[in-house]
């Protein structure tokens, strides 16, 4: 079943990955595309490049889940996140946004996560020796383009210093780069908006609204979803502080530098809500998923986890085609 099949150390299971987002996610490619205006730079020349054409939102929407999936996968591997390597965040990432989201499925914060994706893979990459400016340069440079489709994550750059306080010794320039890398990214998009005179720079104003229209009450649907995924929380808690306390001092490192990229993340979330109404679903995909990987990664009694993934299944099917 799928707990099992995405609980080997097989690379071969993320080819049933694009089966399931677009199984998940295809009406999407029919809903109403979400124009969201406002909007920072890169996003705005994202719409402008995609108009009003709702199959090639939808579209690139379906893309994107497939890549944040199998990125955090790879992730989650190489910084030995999980007792043991597997892909079975790979599988709850699009089951955790279908659960929440639906209706349009592109928007500006879906579309930089990967670059934080990629500003968390250069960090954690980091030893407690060698060099590690470029590395950091590097992470912040993703943060400023995330924050370029999304500003939210310009805050962000937190996580970067506390990951860097946690598995390095301390040194000042370490933590001054990943800023310098971030600003620099924000000071060329607005010399370009600047000299171009085509878009107005109000970084500010595309905060708000940037969840999409929001949908009818989902009812039911949404009491099952938080009764199941509360008790995934409750039970994948449990795993990942077993695990943390057996584990040798970098994959604690590496693991504490996790549980505050999703406290930075529950913050986003929070204020996100206060000013909207809202949250996107992918802010919550890869701590929940993960959270939901941790729950089910053991193989005793593995009707249980199978029997719980299946429930997700048809909450996460319910929701997009009901």
């Amino acid at each position: 079943m799928l707990a099992g099949l995405f609980r080997s150390n097989r690379p071969a299971v993320l080819l049933a990955v694009p089966v399931l987002v677009a199984l998940l996610f295809a009406p999407a490619v029919v809903a109403p595309p979400f124009l969201h205006a406002p909007a920072m730079p890169l996003y705005a020349l994202l719409q402008g490049a995609l108009g009003d054409h709702g199959w090639a939102h939808g579209l690139l929407g379906i893309l994107l889940v497939m890549l944040l999936a199998v990125q955090a996968a790879f992730l989650v591997n190489a910084t030995d996140q999980m007792d043991r390597p597997n892909y079975l965040v790979a599988l709850f990432i699009p089951l955790v946004i279908a659960a929440f989201e639906q209706g349009a499925l592109l928007g500006p914060a879906l579309v930089g996560m990967p670059f934080v994706l990629l500003a968390l893979r250069r960090t954690w990459s980091l030893t407690n020796v060698g060099e590690a400016l470029a590395p950091l340069f590097d992470a912040g440079l993703c943060i400023g383009l995330a924050a370029l489709f999304h500003l939210p994550y310009a805050f962000l750059i937190v996580v970067l210093w506390v990951s860097v306080s946690l598995i390095r010794p301390f040194q000042w320039r370490e933590y001054v780069v990943p800023f310098l890398g971030t600003a620099v990214i924000f000071f060329l998009s607005w010399g370009v908006l600047r000299l171009s005179g085509q878009m107005t720079w109000r970084p500010l104003l595309t905060i708000t609204g940037s969840t999409g229209p929001l949908g009818p009450d989902p009812g039911p649907q949404r009491v099952f979803v938080y009764l199941l995924l509360g008790g995934w929380l409750v039970v994948g808690g449990l795993s990942f502080l077993s695990g943390y306390a057996r584990g040798v001092m970098r994959r604690k490192n590496l693991r504490a530098s996790f549980v505050g990229f999703a406290a930075a993340l529950g913050v986003i979330t929070l204020l996100q809500y206060l000013l909207d109404g809202g949250v996107p679903a992918v802010l919550m995909a890869f701590p929940l998923g993960l959270a939901c990987a941790y729950a089910v990664q053991g193989d005793r009694r593995s009707w249980l986890s199978e029997a719980a993934v299946l429930a997700l299944v048809v909450l996460a099917l319910w929701r997009q085609w009901g």
